[in-house]
């Protein structure tokens, strides 16, 4: 694929500080014969000023120049552009696009001729993993989560004590060992704390163990080879991991759930009647929070409540742009991959990698759940 500009370009989302790409790795780019162009102020909430690219090698452009110039565009989130009179077809536009969520948009991309790349959307393979910026994001956000809990708790989370004795450490269960799982087990072992996890996926189960966490059994819930085997429980045996994890995680102070899958409404594991039993001052952070619901009966994004006598309940929001400079570098290095690959053959449907992460390619909506979304919008509006 003939690329020879990238563009950078400013959030523009409220509360998002991260930025699709930083300077440091400008002249990796530069090195492939690709210019990169940079809305002013792109990186300034990520800590990286308009003299740090430009001394990097990049150029700066306004906004408009960016959108008329590069050849792909790089956002952390979908862009606020018009598709019509502001994108061009054959354009390439990489973002966390989560295209179940905006399928009318992904439409318009489509008709206008974009080629639309989830870099949320990389497959579960060796050659995926450099490009899985939904993987690196879940771990800023899963170490992030322990972090925020912390700052809730009314003790502290690491063992504590005086020369009179040393108090009971503050214990942390950890719902779904995925990317921002894992890395909640591993932050919260690191300042002490024993972790319990649940999680019924072998590859999963043996990772948890590796970082120190003891594994739990919930009676009903029964072991899973992969992902897809691990939503099948979630619907089949809903009440086991509902009772399971009642009668668990009162005996806990900390608790994190990640448990969510693209374009469905997170499956509620914690009810508020078992919420109200854990300790006055526990803390509960939901990493799947959605609009829609998440893991903790009426939990929403970007709140946090209290629950009977003072238990805590955060719905984690974009936890990862609480930690803009770590998730951007992270981010940067997935889109570098990401260019690399374009370089060396273009999108197209029959790359195993590439090919999962099409959401629109030549004039088509290649993301098949969002294509059914879509489908089943004409269908209801009666439409031909």
């Amino acid at each position: 694929m003939a690329i020879t500009a990238v563009g950078v370009l400013r959030e523009t989302v409220p509360g998002e500080r991260r930025v699709a790409f930083v300077p440091d790795l400008v002249p990796a780019v530069r090195r492939l014969g690709v210019t990169v162009l940079a809305e002013p102020g792109a990186g300034l909430r990520a800590g990286h000023h308009d003299d740090d690219y430009e001394a990097a090698g990049a150029v700066l452009a306004g906004r408009g120049e960016v959108l008329r110039r590069a050849d792909v565009l790089l956002g952390i989130r979908p862009p606020s552009t018009d598709p019509v009179h502001e994108l061009r077809p054959g354009q390439v536009l990489a973002a966390l696009l989560r295209p179940q969520r905006i399928p009318f948009l992904v439409r318009q991309w489509a008709d206008r001729g974009v080629t639309a790349i989830g870099l949320d959307l990389a497959p579960d393979l060796p050659a995926g993993y450099p490009l899985d910026a939904g993987a690196s994001q879940a771990r800023v956000a899963g170490y992030r989560a322990v972090l925020l809990a912390a700052e809730h708790l009314d003790r502290c989370l690491p063992p504590w004590g005086t020369t009179d004795g040393l108090f009971d450490p503050l214990r942390v269960l950890v719902v779904g060992a995925g990317h921002a799982g894992l890395q909640a087990i591993d932050t919260a072992r690191r300042l002490g704390a024993p972790v319990g996890a649940v999680e019924p996926r072998h590859r999963e189960r043996a990772a948890a163990a590796a970082l120190g966490a003891d594994l739990l059994c919930l009676s009903g819930v029964h072991p899973a080879m992969d992902e897809r085997e691990l939503w099948q429980s979630l619907d089949r045996d809903r009440a086991a991991w509902v009772a399971g994890l009642a009668e668990a995680s009162v005996r806990y102070d900390l608790v994190v759930t990640t448990l969510a899958r693209p374009g469905r409404t997170p499956p509620v594991l914690l009810h508020t009647e078992t919420v109200a039993r854990l300790r006055p001052g526990s803390v509960l952070v939901d990493l799947a929070a959605r609009p829609e619901g998440g893991n903790i009966e009426g939990v929403l994004p970007d709140t946090t409540t209290l629950v009977g006598d003072g238990t805590t309940v955060i719905g984690a929001g974009e936890l990862a742009a609480q930690v803009p400079g770590t998730a951007s570098r992270a981010y940067s290095h997935n889109v570098l991959a990401l260019l690399e690959r374009l370089l060396r053959g273009g999108p197209g449907t029959e790359d195993p990698v590439l090919g999962p992460m099409l959401v629109t390619d030549r004039g088509a909506v290649r993301h098949e759940p969002t294509s059914r979304l879509l489908m089943e919008a004409t269908a209801v509006a009666g439409l031909p």
